[in-house]
């Protein structure tokens, strides 16, 4: 009988594993929603000012803005690499850091120097442990909770950064959400701001007051900065899509586990149960004899 008490024992365990990583799914499934309808609201914003651009870039000299500067020399170069918080993601924090590493690897090949700006206490954790790597800041707060405010402020330490020349270059490393079950990790430029591709509608005549330059230079910065809200929230998006996948994956292979767990410990039962009757039926047949 220790055989089925240790049998039972593993099922009770397998089928408390089947009740925590569903209930994982199914709050990672609400986040995902509630972060695809975020994602939702913002992008009309972000793709009226990608058009207002295009109208503006057209009759923009490009010296209009410090932020529109390729510099001749680069020797630091900012990196932001957005990560989780948590685990339980499948290979999601594994994937930025593949993605990230040989960009660092390139900078330090190329003689320039990387500063790393993390979020995600995954990261922090896994960059502190890589020699040679210079992290300048560490967001201290869940990235799951942020707001644009806190966008905004990380947005402006980093123009402000490239305007005084501390570094040339700003790079996002993040994951692109392309659908709810795909994800790819990314690394883009943010800084210089790419001067956008003027299509023939885009370059039609408009009055524009005050001239395209003034508006060039106060559009920039909030390109600058839906560019970075929509690299978080896509990489939130992706972080919790992971999760559900990995999640239900669990959750079905507990389930197969415990099918099969409890087809062996009926079996064992049987056993045990049959053992016992031959026992009796045994010490009967020996109590007719006497």
């Amino acid at each position: 009988m220790k055989g089925v008490r240790e049998l039972k024992r593993r099922l009770k365990g397998v089928q408390n594993i089947r009740k925590i990583t569903k209930a994982i799914e199914l709050v990672a499934s609400t986040k995902l929603r509630r972060l695809q309808d975020r994602a939702a609201a913002t992008r009309p914003f972000a793709n009226q000012l990608a058009a207002i651009m295009k109208r503006v870039a057209g009759g923009a000299d490009p010296s209009a803005s410090p932020l529109l500067r390729v510099h001749d020399e680069v020797k630091d170069v900012a990196v932001l690499v957005i990560a989780g918080d948590k685990g339980l993601c499948g290979s999601y924090n594994s994937n930025v850091f593949r993605a990230a590493v040989p960009v660092i690897r390139q900078l330090v090949a190329e003689g320039k120097k990387p500063h790393l700006w993390i979020m995600g206490r995954r990261a922090g954790a896994y960059f502190a442990k890589v020699k040679d790597v210079d992290v300048a800041w560490v967001y201290p707060d869940p990235v799951e909770k942020i707001e644009f405010a806190a966008v905004k402020r990380l947005a402006k330490d980093f123009m402000e950064g490239f305007v005084e020349g501390r570094f040339q270059e700003v790079r996002v490393v993040y994951t692109a959400l392309r659908t709810a079950t795909s994800f790819r990790p990314t690394v883009q430029g943010v800084l210089p701001v790419p001067k956008p591709e003027v299509t023939d509608d885009a370059a039609s005549d408009y009055i524009l007051e005050p001239e395209a330059q003034t508006i060039l230079d106060r559009l920039l910065p909030r390109f600058v900065e839906m560019q970075l809200f929509a690299a978080i929230l896509e990489s939130l998006a992706a972080e919790f899509g992971s999760r559900r996948i990995a999640m239900k994956n669990a959750t079905d292979n507990a389930g197969d586990m415990i099918s099969s767990l409890s087809k062996e410990y009926n079996k064992a039962r049987q056993s045990g149960i049959t053992a016992e009757l031959l026992e009796i039926s045994g010490g009967a047949e020996a109590l007719r004899e006497v």
